[in-house]
């Protein structure tokens, strides 16, 4: 397991990612990886694996200068959430955000602690804005204003597993390693918190690349997250991966060749993939989400991958902002201390995960196999399904919420159809009242033809 290239983190990482590229095994060839039998998984105690130092200020989402933050976007329009809100708004699920932390306020009311693995606080800290924005596509709240999550009826859990402002006190003679072990262990011990904590849908919003062949060990995130997917039932969301900066500091990945129709074999290009995205890679255990654009096309930092199975907005987001009063926001601070556009793919999983949670309210005695089969079998939009890009398509609320999805679905996508409104009773079968009166007409005509013909038999008798 580790945890290296999220773009959220500090230019360490980055420079532990680069290390790997370079120093890492050859290309070989991937599949989805096994479980390793032997590992269990590790301890859900929260606190730093190591001694941490803050490196660098705090810093906090804002609105770009002459826009309104909380008008409703393309991105939360394309989701048709009001005609959602019908049918489920998460009520009852528990919703898990694995990432940066998550300042609660007026429109993330319900936000329970779940602990901390950078510094010494509960959870409930987010130095960094990304985490906050997360879990306000997932569950924030309406407003007088048009801005609400997807799932606002749902409770989130808030676990800070990591901050691009902190970084270990003592890094060694290898400090990429140092910093890639402390994010390998927080990561897996995290999944394991959330699991153990009862969270119905897990959030990992920031993506983890590393060399497909580098010499890492993920066998113990493998455990944690079979056991918090197949023992505790949760529902695994990741995102996919950004090929480019963005609005972010930190390094992008190196995306993957797109999948090969003409390889019946390996249609999704396995055997290609030059790098791995963690945890999304973890399949099945994992719902990998790619980002689209209001148009509904992959956008040009998605990171394509053969796992990838649904995308997501990911383009121009709006959210709750970590800033003192928990306003809205719509610009990401940059590196020259401006605001930028915020985009990425860990924003395309947040609106996944509020799906989940959606269906999961409304669909509870699914498992979490069958909740993510339904969000995939009901998505759309894919140039060819599934796509390394976007997977099976963009996600779809209503669909996912008002479709018949049977159990093997993703075998046999033919089979899914829209459950539809109760027809109006049939108008009356005419053909036995046909049948009746041409009997009868018959039957008539019979005995007409009888009478003629026994007239005629006496008017001819001598």
């Amino acid at each position: 397991m580790i945890a290296l290239s999220a773009p959220t983190r500090a230019g360490v990482v980055a420079t532990a990612l680069a290390l790997l590229a370079v120093s890492g095994a050859p290309a070989v060839a991937v599949a989805p990886p096994q479980v390793d039998p032997q590992a269990t998984p590790p301890a859900g105690s929260a606190g730093p694996v190591e001694r941490m130092a803050q490196r660098s200020d705090c810093t906090a989402t804002g609105v770009l200068p002459g826009t309104e933050p909380g008008a409703v976007t393309a991105s939360q329009a394309s989701l048709g959430l009001p005609e959602a809100w019908q049918h489920s708004r998460g009520d009852g699920q528990l919703v898990a955000v694995l990432d940066t932390g998550v300042t609660p306020g007026p429109r993330l009311p319900v936000v329970e602690a779940g602990g901390d693995f950078v510094a010494d606080t509960d959870g409930l800290t987010d130095c960094d804005g990304h985490g906050t924005l997360v879990a306000g596509l997932i569950a924030g709240q309406p407003g007088p204003d048009g801005f609400s999550g997807v799932a606002p009826g749902a409770r989130l859990l808030s676990i800070r597993q990591s901050s691009a402002h902190y970084a270990p006190r003592s890094l060694g003679d290898d400090p990429a390693l140092a910093q890639a072990v402390v994010a390998v262990d927080t990561l897996a011990r995290a999944v394991v918190r959330a699991a153990d904590q009862g969270a119905r849908v897990i959030t990992i919003a920031v993506a983890t690349c590393i060399p497909a062949g580098a010499d890492v060990d993920q066998s113990a995130l493998g455990a944690a997250l079979r056991y918090a997917a197949v023992d505790k039932d949760a529902v695994i969301v990741a995102a996919a991966g950004d090929t480019s900066r963005g609005m972010s500091t930190g390094a992008a990945c190196d995306s993957n060749p797109l999948g090969d129709a003409a390889r019946p074999g390996d249609p999704r290009n396995w055997d290609s993939a030059t790098t791995l995205s963690v945890p999304s890679w973890w399949q099945p255990y994992v719902l990998s989400v790619g980002a689209v654009g209001p148009g509904g096309q992959a956008t040009s930092f998605t990171m394509a991958g053969p796992w990838v199975g649904v995308a997501a907005p990911g383009e121009g987001i709006s959210s709750v902002s970590n800033a003192e009063g928990g306003g809205l926001a719509n610009g990401m601070p940059d590196n020259q201390k401006g605001l930028v556009p915020i985009s990425g793919t860990g924003y395309a999983a947040a609106y996944a995960s509020g799906v989940a949670a959606l269906v999961r309210s409304r669909f509870p005695d699914l498992s979490a196999r069958q909740v993510i089969d339904r969000i995939t079998a009901t998505a759309h939009g894919a140039a060819r399904a599934p796509s390394n890009l976007v997977g099976a398509g963009s996600i779809d609320p209503v669909a996912a919420l008002t479709w018949n999805v049977p159990a093997a679905a993703d075998t046999d996508p033919a089979a899914v159809r829209e459950i539809a409104a109760p027809l109006p009773p049939p108008p009356p079968d005419p053909t036995p009242r046909i049948i009746a009166f041409t009997g009868a007409g018959v039957l008539a005509l019979l005995v007409i033809a009888t009478l003629v013909m026994s007239r005629t038999r006496k008017d001819t008798t001598p």
